[in-house]
């Protein structure tokens, strides 16, 4: 019955010694590392292009606030699973200590049996010893030689009977001897065994310690990662509201440029170069993809719920690693490059009308590099600038816009991303 405590125990600590062995550390933030890690890095993404647009301090601000109510939910499990495993470490750790206290009883109770197995073959050594010295001084010869010269039949028979007590309790002296000696080699074997019980119980009680310690300083670890990011969070909270109203001006400016590069498009439409109408324009995949990436970033209105705004997204962004080519879509006239604004190094290319009249342009945001220039005439797929991370961006992609009549609209209607 304790062989198996002791079993089980032992398994019971190696599991919890692995559990917490093997965790992964409180900080990591390698992509993806983990399960947990990937949806942090998915929420600070998307506060990435939810912020575009807005400047480089709010958008530290708030994606500093995305980042620890992104780590928040992580951090809070790893405390709950932490003080879990103290709990199961604590309870292996007690069960151990209590084997080894048994062990270490059993121990001195195998002692005492060896110490008193030893006192009685040394009785037994002993009485034989006693008997070997009076052979040897010739006492038995004596006894012996009294019997043969009993002088009566009477006195023969009690010289007889004493010589076989003599001879009998010299048997009982042998035979004791030697089953003194099997007890105490069979005691001194069980006292081997339960040092070795003792010694392997004291061993699974001190591992169990360690794994105990080991647990609890993981959990006070990740309790002082969540206090850690809950002020991080409250500093970030006030630092996105010290930001708020000049977000709020900077959106209404962007708006502002955006209905700007609305009316200069309708400008040009309505020119002299505006041209002839042409009805393959904006046709389902018509427009070329102007750039090897990936889609990054959804046309549409957003919501920041950070500063609390909508803002309309008038591209879709692709991203792609600096300096990487951009492609006309189609070809037309260039009737804006040059700076402008959050969207940064800023191309559009008019491309000539629909039936129904209204103009078609496509623009190019982030631009690390404008390779064309305004007036110029570009053919599709000719090359006209490089993808960066101009203006209010987040990171080397392009903003890639389709307006009809200046006003923007879903480019994924015509473009194969």
């Amino acid at each position: 019955m304790r062989r198996r405590v002791q079993v089980t125990v032992a398994a019971a600590l190696l599991a919890v010694v692995a559990v917490v062995g093997t965790q992964p550390a409180l900080g990591d933030d390698k992509p993806g590392g983990s399960s947990n890690q990937q949806s942090v890095d998915k929420q600070l993404a998307q506060a990435e292009a939810i912020l575009e647009g807005v400047n480089a301090k709010a958008q530290q601000a708030a994606t500093a606030l995305a980042r620890t109510n992104a780590l928040l939910p992580g951090a809070r499990e790893t405390v709950a699973r932490t003080q879990g495993q103290v709990a199961a470490a604590q309870v292996v750790s007690a069960s151990a200590q209590r084997a080894a206290t048994q062990a270490r009883t059993e121990l001195a109770t195998a002692a005492q049996q060896v110490s008193a197995a030893d006192t009685v073959v040394k009785h037994a050594r002993d009485t034989v010893g006693s008997f070997a010295a009076d052979a040897y001084k010739g006492i038995g010869m004596v006894n012996l030689g009294a019997v043969l010269n009993a002088e009566s039949p009477s006195q023969l028979a009690t010289n007889m009977a004493y010589l076989n007590l003599a001879s009998g309790k010299q048997r009982q002296a042998l035979n004791a001897a030697t089953a003194a000696r099997q007890a105490a080699t069979e005691q001194r074997n069980a006292y081997v065994l339960k040092k070795q019980a003792a010694e392997a119980a004291a061993s699974q009680a001190s591992t169990a310690l360690v794994g105990a310690q080991k647990a609890a300083a993981a959990a006070t670890a990740a309790q002082a990662q969540v206090q850690g990011l809950v002020t991080q969070q409250t500093s970030a909270v006030n630092a996105v509201n010290a930001q708020r109203s000049g977000v709020v001006a900077q959106v209404g400016k962007l708006q502002d440029e955006s209905n700007r590069i609305a009316a200069q498009l309708r400008g040009v439409a309505s020119s002299p170069r505006g041209g002839p109408a042409n009805g393959s324009l904006l046709s389902p995949g018509y427009l070329l993809k102007p750039v090897d990436g990936w889609k990054s970033s959804d046309f549409g209105y957003r919501y920041d719920p950070y500063y609390h705004v909508w803002q309309l997204h008038a591209g879709t962004d692709l991203a792609a690693p600096h300096g990487t080519p951009i492609y006309a879509a189609a070809a037309g006239t260039v009737v804006r490059a040059g700076w402008n604004g959050g969207y940064g190094n800023y191309t559009c290319i008019y491309h000539g009308k629909l039936r129904d009249g209204r103009g078609v342009s496509t623009c190019y945001g982030h631009q690390s590099a404008i390779l064309v220039s305004d007036g110029q005439y570009v053919q599709r797929g000719q090359l006209i600038g490089r993808v960066g991370t101009t203006g209010a961006s987040t990171g080397n992609h392009l903003h890639f816009e389709v307006r009809l009549d200046g006003d923007p609209v879903n480019p994924l209607r015509y473009l194969n991303v």
